[in-house]
């Protein structure tokens, strides 16, 4: 069961933002978590299938966060191939949400990517948001902060639980090389620099990064070493015909499993090529 504590949307004090926060107590020994995005439902090589496939057989213990691209959306004037989508935009999108509404107990977190994006930036909508309000799964258009503490403490505080501070954000980048698609998505960093985990997709070429910097602890007076990972997720796609026109790389696919225990603060990751 998750338990919602706390869900701010757009909100830093007294000052609108884009961004969201939500405070979650699953009370298990420990929890995993699928990160999932780049999809592109209704693209020509999409793997939606697949993806509904892997979510019925998901045990228990496996939690998912939705991060931005989950439709195509291509219009004539895009990258993607208007001419021969798998589903029209409207089909899309209620796939999109008959998933939203079977996964909603184990959905954590959703923001957008670029082509949920079109839908505002055309004709003003964000459907996704309505849903997530509705099915009261937290949401962001661009970045949401999970204050996620994993762990079956009954007491007051911290004790018997782990807590875990995630930043979904769904990448921005047009870099070519490797280096500078992790360096692209690594700029959410500086936005949010004391989180423990942070996921992002849109490159979709995966990479896991460990990171490590120094913090000032005012209260022991004294440094302190503080780890966290950004972690780029697979997308859902074959080679799609403008990425073979530009010369881009092919999507690499697969699942990154991210296992957060709830007795020791400790975040390990898994990584499949097959699907």
């Amino acid at each position: 069961m998750v338990e919602r504590l706390a869900f701010s949307k757009f909100q830093l004090e007294d000052e609108v933002i884009s961004a969201g926060y939500a405070h979650l107590w699953i009370k298990k020994p420990f929890i995993k978590l699928l990160p999932i995005g780049d999809v592109h439902l209704g693209s020509p090589t999409n793997m939606f299938s697949k993806l509904k496939q892997i979510l019925e057989n998901l045990d228990n213990d496996t939690y998912i966060v939705l991060l931005g691209d989950m439709i195509d959306l291509a219009l004539r004037d895009s990258l993607g191939d208007v001419y021969h989508a798998t589903a029209a935009p409207d089909e899309q999108l209620y796939a999109f949400k008959e998933l939203l509404i079977k996964h909603k107990d184990r959905i954590l977190g959703v923001i957008d990517g670029n082509h949920e994006e079109r839908l505002s930036k055309r004709i003003g909508v964000r459907p996704v948001a309505e849903w997530c309000d509705f099915l009261e799964i937290p949401y962001s258009p661009h970045v949401l902060v999970l204050d996620l503490a994993v762990g079956t403490g009954q007491g007051r505080g911290s004790r018997g639980r782990s807590n875990y501070i995630i930043v979904l954000y769904h990448g921005s980048t047009g870099a070519r090389t490797i280096g500078g698609k992790i360096n692209g998505n690594a700029r959410i960093l500086e936005v949010i620099p004391d989180a423990d985990l942070y996921l992002t997709g849109h490159t979709h070429q995966p990479s896991v990064v460990h990171l490590a910097r120094l913090t000032v602890d005012k209260y022991n007076k004294k440094l302190r070493k503080v780890s966290s990972m950004l972690i780029t997720i697979p997308a859902w796609l074959g080679y799609e015909e403008y990425a073979a026109r530009q010369a881009f790389r092919p999507s690499a696919t697969g699942t990154v499993l991210i296992t957060l225990d709830g007795k020791d603060k400790r975040i390990s990751t898994s990584i499949s090529m097959e699907l």
